[in-house]
């Protein structure tokens, strides 16, 4: 009887204790054991008092098998080994400024090559740069992309000037729609910031409506003030503007990201997880696999 209830105090106790102490279970257990074995009273209550003190007093493990590590850096010289991702190359290339500062333009000129959307961040990160050829050439080329289609907006204000007093109601949408499209290039293409950029939203937006009344079937165009709410961080009104364009045929796939970030922003996640299950083809968007492998899994 008294090895039965040493064993009862000793395996009750060993469930007690904290996870730190059950780990060595065998040598603990066998501790237990004998104390209750030899102080069949007494070793039941020095047990108790072991719990306490050990809930009390808890044992900070030693981490001995960590190390720190500092960041890799990535070695400038060996660009001319990359073989892929020319995007990349040319931002390596501008980031080396022990390269010559030839090779430094001539990468420079190879943005052009590139989407205006997926240039223009990069060349803003260099509008500082201490070689003053550099900067020019950066300072040319996106007011370059700005001007181009800052001067086609005019054309067609001036346009929509003569069309105020005339009566022909596809005219005017027509203008109204190339402004809304051009403003919102603007915005698409990163070519303007701050107080122009919100500008810029607004009058994409007010083109857009303005457009949509003439003509309320334009799918594309409550896509577009839809994606315009969101840049202006109002969920509420860009599911409505997206529920509108799927309504006049546009391609439901590529409004469910929209859908997504609309649920996401009011902290609707079920509805995320809803959008992102409803892809009827997913090999269509490659750069959501990810985002749909996290919210679906």
């Amino acid at each position: 009887m008294q090895i039965a209830f040493a064993l009862i105090v000793a395996f009750a106790s060993l469930k007690l204790l904290p996870s730190i102490y059950r780990e060595q279970s065998r040598s603990v257990a066998i501790y237990l054991f004998i104390l209750s074995l030899a102080i069949p009273l007494g070793g039941m209550i020095v047990c108790v008092a072991a719990i306490f003190l050990a809930y009390r007093f808890p044992i900070k493990p030693e981490i001995t098998n960590i190390v720190e590590v500092s960041l890799p850096a990535f070695e400038t010289t060996l660009i001319e080994r990359i073989k892929h991702g020319a995007g990349a190359r040319m931002r390596v290339q501008l980031e080396n400024r022990n390269a010559p500062v030839a090779d430094r333009l001539t990468a420079l000129l190879a943005m052009q090559s590139i989407p205006k959307r997926t240039a223009s961040p990069i060349l803003r990160e260099f509008l500082w740069d201490s070689v003053e050829d550099v900067r020019l050439l950066m300072y040319a080329m996106l007011d370059s992309a700005e001007k181009d289609i800052t001067q086609k907006i005019h054309i067609e204000l001036r346009r929509l000037a003569k069309l105020s007093d005339d009566g022909n109601e596809k005219r005017r949408y027509i203008t109204h729609m190339h402004l809304a499209q051009l403003h919102w290039e603007l915005v698409y293409q990163n070519l303007v910031q701050d107080d122009i950029y919100t500008y810029t939203v607004a009058q994409a937006d007010l083109h857009a409506a303005q457009a949509l009344v003439l003509n309320a079937n334009n799918a594309s165009l409550w896509n577009m003030r839809g994606r315009l709410a969101l840049v202006r961080h109002q969920p509420e009104e860009a599911e409505l503007h997206l529920q509108r364009a799927a309504e006049a045929g546009f391609p439901s796939d590529r409004l469910l990201p929209f859908f997504a970030e609309c649920a996401y922003l009011q902290k609707d996640y079920a509805s995320v997880r809803s959008a992102l299950n409803a892809f009827e083809n997913r090999s269509t968007l490659p750069f959501l696999q990810p985002l749909q492998r996290y919210w679906t899994s």
